[in-house]
């Protein structure tokens, strides 16, 4: 998706343009920016993707936090047709290794809704950490593995099980580079990687360990009992088991997005004429927002529409 900011396209996740924005470093919004020579993001974002570019900026735009991730950020820009505020990924509740997302009001909202079902209601991610480490501490004596996607949740993992547990967990070595940013940004991460001297010791006896969830299953928890002949573990940490049975013997409610009622309050501190969903269905948020707020224009996104004013018929109905 673009935006005319000026006499520039801006890119919003999306490399093809006069000037990209990357909101965060996660493999799917990295489309088309390994060759872009100047991206407008944060250090942090750049450094956890791995890309050479430098930072831009436009006068007319604006970093906020998006409380995704370290580094995400939303983009505010002023055009010719009013503002617009996209959030990329986002999360509006405080975590451990993030605050929550900072709204800003804008006439034209472009908003994520992985989570836009009125059956997802997280609790605060320090609520879920106790939950965690409640489990831990009745497992003690058995292994325990958390599937985490490496980047994001496997930081914020190591956080919550340093902070509340008092555990040092064994981690992937593919994580490690972005445990590294992590700590390079103030985000203190005890970890030992697997392989390590630090991890065979840990191994000795009962230990938790963070691997992707594709591996953090069951069937891989029945391995590790028959090989270090103690009970083990597996557990699902993600905003799906809300809706969704995943292969493991627990499952935590930790998302790095907004849920349904977090997505309704952002876009009310917005106060927008107009929202456009992403990343998702947005039906069930147009259809609450129809009754609650019906003086707000809404549509789903098209990948390939380039924002700068509203037509005559959108700003006769905005």
């Amino acid at each position: 998706m673009l935006i005319k900011v000026g006499k520039k396209s801006i890119g919003l996740d999306k490399g093809k343009c006069d000037l990209p924005f990357l909101s965060h470093a996660h493999g799917d919004h990295l489309n088309g920016m390994k060759k872009k020579e100047e991206i407008i993001a944060t250090q942090a974002t750049l450094e956890l993707a791995s890309l050479q570019a430098s930072i831009a900026s436009h006068p007319q735009a604006e970093l906020l936090n998006a409380g995704h991730i370290l580094g995400s950020s939303a983009l505010y820009a002023q055009t010719d047709g009013g503002s617009i505020l996209y959030t990329g990924d986002f999360r509006t509740k405080e975590g451990i290794c993030t605050k929550g997302a900072t709204p800003k009001e804008a006439d034209r909202l472009i908003i994520e809704c992985t989570y836009g079902d009125p059956s997802f209601s997280f609790p605060s991610p320090h609520e879920v950490y106790s939950q965690i480490a409640k489990w831990v501490t009745q497992n003690q004596d058995a292994i325990l593995i958390f599937g985490a996607y490496n980047l994001g949740k496997t930081q914020e993992l190591i956080g919550a099980l340093n902070e509340y547990c008092g555990i040092t967990p064994i981690v992937t070595e593919d994580s490690e580079h972005f445990n590294k940013v992590y700590e390079k940004h103030g985000i203190k991460l005890e970890r030992a990687v697997a392989g390590t001297q630090e991890a065979e010791e840990i191994m000795r006896g009962p230990f938790v360990a963070i691997a992707p969830p594709r591996i953090a299953k069951r069937s891989f928890a029945s391995k590790l009992s028959a090989a270090f002949n103690l009970p083990a573990y597996s557990a699902s940490v993600s905003g799906w088991v809300q809706k969704y049975r995943a292969n493991t013997h627990a499952g935590f409610p930790l998302s790095d997005h907004a849920d349904f009622s977090d997505i309704l309050g952002y876009i009310e501190a917005v106060n927008p004429k107009e929202v456009e969903f992403v990343h998702g269905d947005g039906s069930q948020l147009i259809s609450a927002l129809s009754k609650k707020s019906p003086h707000i224009k809404t549509s789903p996104a098209s990948a390939q529409r380039t924002l700068a004013s509203p037509s005559p018929s959108q700003a006769a109905k905005s």
